[in-house]
């Protein structure tokens, strides 16, 4: 497969078959990551932690993972903080998928993965206690729209972590269009958030770098994530010095 797939759909059917992306791609991220997580992301087990601190959440709390994608990060996060989980995509492939997985995460997890989109969950108005949002906010169409759902499906007081990339200069027409003008900070604040933190995670980059390597350095092989990821790495590495990773975090007001 030499190019992209053409919908998250397609990604994600890829993912369910790729033996690289379920053995090669966790270690390479980091070798800290447990088994069950099988990251489709680039947070490393430390972004994790973060977030699971950022979330302010604990037992009897809900967490709202929007684009969850086939869900262990989510699953980490909740079973850290001891909180249920309420997961949602637009693919129903990633949906199926999280849900299978549930069980990896151990018995005493609240969790529950439902179909929806970025700008329309489909969740009632403050139904979260926190909202995270893993590497798939620079895809939605209308990132005001979805930064307003956001906002509504938290309940006052509520906490939204996000996980992102920006270009480093504002217009830079040598990234990809979906990071070039992106300011998340920016679009949280205008549509409103509060307590709004933005902060560079470097070292995350050092690891997406490395795995973009390694799967370039790999030898022939058959696999369609290892084609897959390659395809990404031969335009993504290019552009990593003009992009800065960053982690977001920011409060609705009570």
């Amino acid at each position: 497969m030499s190019d992209l797939p053409e919908t998250f759909d397609d990604a994600f059917r890829i993912s369910e078959r790729s033996e690289w992306l379920r053995r090669a791609f966790p270690p390479l991220l980091d070798a800290d990551l447990p088994a069950e997580v099988e990251p489709f992301s680039f947070v490393p087990s430390s972004g994790l932690e973060e977030i699971s601190s950022a979330v302010r959440v604990g037992p009897g709390g809900l967490v709202v993972d929007v684009a969850c994608g086939r869900g262990g990060p989510g699953m980490w996060v909740a079973r850290r903080v001891g909180a249920a989980l309420c997961g949602v995509d637009g693919s129903t492939i990633a949906v199926a998928a999280a849900t299978r997985r549930r069980a990896a995460f151990g018995p005493g997890l609240d969790a529950r993965f439902v179909v929806g989109d970025l700008a329309a969950t489909g969740l009632a108005d403050g139904v979260a206690d926190a909202v995270m949002c893993v590497d798939a906010f620079q895809f939605a169409e209308d990132h005001d729209l979805v930064a307003r759902e956001l906002h509504r499906v938290l309940r006052p007081g509520g906490r939204l972590v996000l996980t992102c990339w920006e270009a480093r200069e504002r217009g830079d027409t040598a990234v990809a269009d979906r990071f070039a003008d992106l300011r998340c900070g920016e679009v949280l604040r205008d549509n409103g958030f509060t307590d709004v933190d933005v902060t560079e995670r470097p070292a995350w980059e050092q690891r997406r770098r490395a795995v973009y390597e390694a799967a370039l350095g790999a030898g022939p092989s058959e696999d369609p994530g290892l084609a897959l990821m390659r395809t990404e790495a031969g335009t993504a590495l290019g552009q990593m010095s003009r992009i800065r990773r960053v982690l977001i975090t920011a409060a609705k007001p009570a």
